[in-house]
């Protein structure tokens, strides 16, 4: 176990987790001090550009504000990341890399431990490497390969293939994203995001608030702007200052 002192700020909604974590902390990993803890991601904001904590154990779905949204929201982004969960799915394989790891609930002292380790560890071999943008590269590298995005959910993150992608539409802060199985997904971000997301050959923006995939476009009738007909039946419409960019991408 390495003994280089290292400090831990603790995100959880749920209170008993924040305080369950903390004894196992005290009692498996005597070289973390716990500097701060909170069950509001918008405190945890406060607190980690703040404090500059070493380790951030960070809870993926929380009400209001999931993981991956509190993470793009701070200003300190050198902390290391272990994610706290009870989201067992293969996405999470993403995060077992050198920089980031992931404990599930019911958390295992021993597994608390390696993380510990492991952290400690790499801290002490390149202590200016910026963890968190580091993590949002990986994923995009990662997906890219595999023709699959990551998308920050109220639950977590959700991967899905972009060639499933029927469309998106802004929904305030969020984006609805409909897909070819007739499934719809609640995205924590703004349509802008899905934007930069996706590949320009495969989706255009067409409206203020739609992206459409040009796969699935079945039908363009004429008008001002005009609207499509997707493959789904929805009729999406294009704005005039999008008009010419759509017909230009055909």
């Amino acid at each position: 176990m390495s003994n280089i002192k290292l400090t831990a700020i603790l995100v959880d909604d749920e209170p008993m987790a924040l305080n369950s974590m903390e004894r196992m902390l005290d009692k498996n990993c005597t070289n973390v001090s716990v500097i701060g803890k909170t069950k509001s991601p918008e405190k945890a904001i406060q607190l980690i550009n703040n404090l500059k904590p070493d380790i951030l154990f960070l809870d993926i779905a929380m009400p209001r504000m999931d993981g991956f949204t509190l993470l793009n929201s701070i200003t300190y982004k050198k902390s290391q990341i272990i994610f706290t969960t009870a989201y067992d799915e293969y996405a999470l394989q993403a995060f077992k890399t050198s920089a980031v790891d992931y404990l599930l609930k019911p958390i295992d002292s021993n597994e608390l431990k390696q993380a510990v380790h492991k952290i400690g560890e790499q801290l002490q071999s390149d202590s200016t490497q910026n963890y968190i943008a580091d993590l949002f590269e990986r994923l995009h590298k990662k997906n890219k390969n595999i023709g699959s995005i990551g998308l920050p959910t109220m639950e977590g993150l959700d991967f899905i293939k972009t060639e499933d992608i029927i469309y998106c539409h802004s929904d305030g802060n969020y984006t609805e994203i409909y897909l070819k199985d007739k499934q719809k997904l609640l995205v924590t971000r703004k349509l802008k995001f899905m934007e930069e997301k996706l590949e320009a050959t495969q989706f255009v923006r067409v409206h203020n608030s739609y992206v459409i995939n040009l796969n699935f476009v079945k039908k363009y009738i004429k008008g001002r702007g005009g609207t499509l007909i997707m493959s789904n039946g929805a009729n999406v419409p294009v704005s005039v200052r999008k008009k010419n960019d759509f017909l230009d991408s055909l």
